[in-house]
């Protein structure tokens, strides 16, 4: 960003220039922005709080309570907050993340579906994040492919664990804490095509609802399509009548793991942390056997 193009872009606080829109949704807009202070990229979730209703504004401080108690690799990181006046929007409110540079799931998997060994290296991470958030109260409720991001390289560590593509789940913006309320709380503003059964029927979620929607999410990773597609009571309808469609041609290990994951009872679904050390195992298997052929 120029010199004249810090100063003729909107700046927050006197130390975010906002840049370009990276995507919106309800009533807050996520930017590209320039910490001045620190010289460094960052990404802005903008809140206009002029059209907010008091259950956004509640949103929005719960957001940022669940992000400020979680500091995992895998999960969004916050940087800061706070308030201020924008001319030509009015009273805002912000939070400042870590800026990944890439793109989404979503995007990665409409190129096609992805091999067995990367599909266990992205969920490894991702029920390695989300076991984190679980220990801490905090259960996402929204885990789907557009909410998870992926960078663009590879981290340059030799640890022989290190994950061949680095992924970050993002926006907690409906996810339930001990803080904010009961961790079992229902919602429903969670995407449809990736509820768990227990959120179609609006029940209390817990940390297995979590587990739920990121079998779907790795079963999308392994065949490039939705197990749920369809307008939002179609995909709650779909999956009160049936479980996704898993076969064992996908892998054997993998597709015992999403048929564990996906189970109706969310009783009988492993934990995240369980979830996390299958995955390893199956990306090594996998990695082994390559080094083998």
């Amino acid at each position: 960003m120029t010199r004249t193009g810090r100063h003729a872009a909107p700046r927050l606080a006197r130390r975010y220039v906002l840049g370009t829109p990276l995507g919106q949704g309800g009533s807050a807009q996520v930017f590209r922005a320039l910490d001045v202070r620190l010289d460094r990229p960052v990404a802005v979730k903008l809140f206009r709080l002029a059209d907010a209703d008091p259950d956004q504004v509640r949103r929005y401080a719960q957001e940022a309570r669940v992000l400020a108690d979680l500091a995992h690799p895998a999960l969004v990181a916050l940087l800061d907050v706070g308030a201020d006046v924008l001319p030509g929007t009015g009273p805002v409110a912000f939070l400042v993340m870590e800026l990944v540079e890439g793109r989404t799931l979503r995007e990665l998997v409409t190129d096609g579906p992805l091999d067995v060994a990367t599909t266990a290296d992205v969920g490894h991470q991702l029920a390695q994040g989300l076991a984190h958030a679980h220990r801490a109260g905090v259960v996402h409720r929204d885990v789907k492919p557009s909410n998870v991001l992926v960078a663009h390289t590879a981290p340059t560590s030799g640890r022989r664990d290190a994950p061949a593509v680095p992924v970050v789940l993002a926006d907690f913006g409906i996810a339930a804490s001990d803080a904010g309320g009961s961790p079992d709380a229902t919602d429903d503003r969670a995407t449809a095509s990736y509820q768990s059964p227990e959120q179609a029927l609006g029940e209390p979620v817990g940390p297995a609802s979590d587990v739920y929607s990121l079998g779907l999410v790795l079963l999308e990773c392994l065949t490039a399509r939705r197990a749920y597609p369809g307008d939002p009571l179609t995909a709650s309808l779909a999956r009160l009548l049936h479980g996704p469609r898993i076969t064992d041609d996908l892998d054997r290990d993998m597709a015992a793991l999403l048929r564990a994951m996906t189970r109706t009872d969310p009783a009988q679904r492993p934990s995240t942390a369980a979830v996390a050390a299958e995955l390893r195992g199956v990306r090594r298997q996998r990695e082994h056997a390559v080094r083998a052929s």
